[in-house]
């Protein structure tokens, strides 16, 4: 049976390549090795992109593990201000 979607073009997910071997975490480990919830990272890859999503060949969506020891390395070490900017930015970005 064909939908309504048959007809569209495929566009790939991301136009980053699959990082080889321990270069990637799955959403959850990099959950909580942030120690955020899956809402908040959700937040994190898809409205701010500052954390690297990407498709494997078995279509599961990982993050890289490069992005998410920059975004840890971020959290310890920016003062609060910035922190308090940051959130601002996300709020305005979002559209709320």
């Amino acid at each position: 049976m064909k939908t309504w979607t048959d007809d569209l073009p495929q566009i790939p997910f991301s136009c980053c390549d699959l990082p080889e071997g321990g270069e990637w975490m799955t959403q959850e480990e990099a959950a909580s090795y942030l120690g955020i919830g899956p809402i908040h990272l959700n937040g994190l890859t898809h409205n701010t992109h500052r954390i690297d999503l990407v498709r494997t060949t078995g279509k599961d969506l990982v993050v890289t593990r490069a992005s998410v020891e920059a975004e840890k390395h971020w959290r310890v070490t920016a003062p609060r201000w910035r922190k308090l900017l940051r959130l601002f930015k996300d709020i305005a970005l979002s559209g709320i």
